[in-house]
């Protein structure tokens, strides 16, 4: 009956030492982490590319100003080399002069190209692009957008 005391008295003593670790005071470090901070996000625009043959948005992170111009300039400039490996593509070609008139309504699209390359794909892409960008700056698209190619001119156009 010795034993089993002995055992009881033993594990006492060893939880009441405790791991040996001695508490201190508060310990300055310095400042803390600056990885992720709260507040302002980082600016981004929207951009719709094709994947899986469905217009898709792909998010960028943006330090320019993001006119509906600058991004639907940006846009025709292609995805990137890491979005090309995502999966993404584009129906427009690159490098095209693309305008957007937001001074009124319903907001105007010229695009330097015929319709006949951009329908319906491309299109969609550039609809829904400027689409974003104008929603972004909190300005409406309520009359639709209208497109002017080189070859004809279409109205009323939304993201679907």
């Amino acid at each position: 009956m010795k034993l089993p005391r002995l055992v009881l008295a033993l594990i006492s003593v060893f939880l009441l030492a405790g791991c040996g670790i001695q508490p201190t005071g508060v310990i300055s470090a310095g400042e803390a982490p600056g990885g992720f901070q709260l507040g302002e996000p980082r600016p981004q625009i929207t951009l719709y590319f094709v994947y899986a043959g469905q217009i898709s948005p792909v998010q960028r992170a943006w330090a320019k100003d993001a006119t509906p111009t600058t991004v639907l300039t940006e846009l025709f400039g292609g995805p990137t080399r890491q979005e090309e490996q995502e999966g993404f593509n584009s129906m427009l070609t690159p490098g095209q002069h693309v305008t957007v008139d937001a001074s009124k309504l319903p907001v105007t699209v010229t695009v330097a190209e015929s319709m006949k390359s951009l329908y319906p794909i491309g299109l969609q892409q550039v609809v829904c692009t400027v689409s974003a960008s104008m929603a972004a700056t909190g300005q409406p698209v309520g009359k639709g957008i209208t497109v002017v190619a080189s070859d004809t001119k279409l109205e009323s156009l939304y993201c679907n």
